[in-house]
């Protein structure tokens, strides 16, 4: 029993508690990203999901959002993948996919607040 009492005997288990601490204050603090994509998955589901699929190939009214952040990082103005994707849902009319019509509903800024569009816009950013 001395011996798991010498403070010697603890050098082994330090990683071990620094990782189990850095993991308590984390938890503390909310999950970050994981949880802010977890809510962006949610959104999506009240907001999005009636209209559009992340389903490759399918259509249920707009286009199918499987892939949008391979295609929003393609863009051609210059602009970060994320706000291409914000641009997307503030502005529908400012792009609209060839083959549908301008659908979509032109109020997200009014009806979103703005944490929910930054989880909604990090959920996207996962449909590689």
């Amino acid at each position: 029993m001395r011996e798991l009492l010498n403070p010697c005997n603890l050098r082994p288990m330090k990683p071990f508690v620094i990782s189990a601490l850095a993991a308590a204050v984390m938890a503390a603090c909310g999950g970050g990203v994981t949880d802010d994509i977890a809510r962006g998955q949610q959104v999506f589901s009240q907001n999005c999901a009636a209209c559009h699929s992340v389903s490759s190939g399918v259509v249920i009214v707009g286009p199918s959002l499987a892939g949008v952040a391979t295609r929003a990082a393609a863009n051609d103005d210059e602009l970060l993948p994320r706000e291409v994707l914000r641009r997307s849902i503030l502005s529908p009319q400012a792009e609209i996919v060839e083959g549908f019509k301008n659908l979509m509903p032109p109020d997200f800024e009014r009806k979103l607040v703005e944490a929910d569009l930054e989880a909604l816009l990090s959920y996207l950013m996962t449909l590689q």
